[in-house]
């Protein structure tokens, strides 16, 4: 059994995890939650919470990177300011999320498909 600090502290570092670079913002999320979801209800569903808006941002930036290579490059001008957008939305998100977290809260992302279940 986990101690709820501990719970916070970890739900907090999944959150927050989108603020680094390479393959980091999904990694470090997932091994958290598949080291600590079996033993603590709160790191489960923050972990899954926090997975679904990452994959969920992935997919949503690989098809606006293919539409834009389809379109021959006229695509990026549509692309880029939603990618801008959906970007400060996504600090946004983040940032709730980890407030709610740090409060013992969940928090379910408004823009996440739910891919893990």
């Amino acid at each position: 059994m986990i101690d709820t600090r501990t719970e916070k502290t970890l739900a907090i570092i999944i959150h927050l995890s989108i603020f680094l670079s390479g393959f980091l913002p999904i990694v470090i999320p997932l091994l958290i939650w598949l080291l600590k979801k079996d033993e603590s209800q709160f790191i489960n569903e923050h972990g899954k919470s926090a997975l679904n808006f990452q994959l969920t941002m992935l997919i949503i930036g690989a098809g606006g990177f293919l539409f834009a290579l389809f379109t021959f490059g006229i695509g990026a001008f549509i692309m880029v300011p939603l990618a801008i957008i959906l970007g400060v939305l996504s600090i946004i998100f983040v940032v709730i999320a980890a407030i709610n977290a740090s409060g013992g809260q969940l928090y379910k992302y408004p823009i996440s498909l739910e891919l893990i279940k």
